[in-house]
């Protein structure tokens, strides 16, 4: 009987091994929605399925401040738009045409100028016909909204004339601008349109994060409810248009894929992140500004989504991803 159980039990495990297969087609649909894709039909292999990072986060650094032989040749200083041209701009929404960003009662918003680090790493994005907010969190990438590198699902488009403008303010680039080399998305949002993978980079030809400086970002899978949530940005009801704004609050709930927080915002500051400054000594990110969600959403459906602005969380298949871009030649 027990050579009879030893000769069988290969099989049995085989069996096994496939029912529990059959019945884990969620989380495969979940891993395929982080699949990446790029402007130009490219692959990057390797990211979104499995872990790319030895540790839940990366610091961020504070940059030179100085403009590099390198970066003034990617730059186009001269290249600044009209104060007419800037106002034909529009602000970018999601895809699908649901939940503005949104002032929640006496706005908190106050100015910030992009000097000076960390402000100077935030970016203005302009394309045909709109406008968002980006964020260096490496040399020569941005990070964003799925949204604002692609109008999202099936039926959707690339952005196309796609710039990246440092530390904008009102009218002044102190650092140029710089063309989008490629841009980049996921699956979740450029073919199913779902706002939970609501996330984007564009890659840039010229290390100018080397001079303006990049945030660090971080994932957990503990609550992020009570956190500082901090989204500074680019709203298109202030004025002197493309100036830079900040909001403070808190993150007030925290569902698997989004946070959910208090902080006035506006259509612009979608792509924004939402991050806070972290004391040295912690975990994952630490001794500066870390990223912890990407601001892209306002009011629409039902609570939390009805009554907080929010965003797409990043999580440890997001992280990859990122990073993954980030060090792609």
């Amino acid at each position: 009987m027990i050579a009879n159980r030893n000769k069988w039990s290969p099989v049995f495990g085989v069996l096994f091994s496939l029912t529990l297969i059959a019945y884990l087609p969620s989380a495969k649909a979940i891993d395929d929605n982080h699949a990446p894709v790029a402007s130009d039909g490219s692959v990057l292999q390797g990211s979104g399925k499995k872990s790319l990072a030895a540790s839940q986060g990366v610091n961020g650094y504070a940059g030179t401040g100085i403009m590099t032989r390198d970066v003034v040749g990617g730059s186009q200083l001269g290249v600044i738009p009209t104060r007419e041209e800037i106002k034909s701009l529009q602000p970018a929404v999601n895809g699908k045409e649901t939940g503005i960003e949104s002032v929640l009662g006496a706005d908190t918003r106050f100015r910030t100028y992009g000097n000076t680090y960390p402000a100077r790493a935030v970016a203005l994005i302009t394309f045909d016909g709109g406008f968002c907010t980006g964020t260096f969190y490496g040399s020569n990438v941005v990070l964003t909204a799925g949204h604002c590198v692609h109008s999202g699902g099936s039926g959707g488009s690339w952005k196309t004339n796609v710039r990246v403008w440092p530390g904008y303010n009102a009218g002044s680039a102190p650092y140029g601008s710089f063309p989008a080399r490629t841009l980049h998305s996921v699956t979740g949002w450029t073919v199913s349109g779902d706002e939970r993978f609501d996330y984007g980079v564009i890659k840039l030809s010229t290390n100018a994060g080397n001079t303006v400086g990049w945030f660090g970002h971080f994932w957990q899978t503990a609550s992020l409810t009570g956190l500082p949530s901090v989204i500074a940005g680019y709203p298109g009801d202030k004025s002197p248009s493309q100036s830079q704004w900040m909001s403070v609050d808190i993150v007030r709930d925290t569902q698997e894929r989004q946070v959910f927080y208090k902080n006035d915002t506006a259509g612009g500051m979608s792509g924004s992140a939402v991050w806070h400054d972290r004391p040295a000594g912690s975990s994952f990110c630490a001794d500066g500004p870390c990223i912890y969600a990407i601001h892209a959403y306002g009011l629409h459906g039902s609570a939390p989504h009805s009554d907080h602005n929010h965003g797409t969380r990043i999580t440890q298949a997001v992280s990859n991803n990122l990073i993954a871009w980030r060090d792609a030649p």
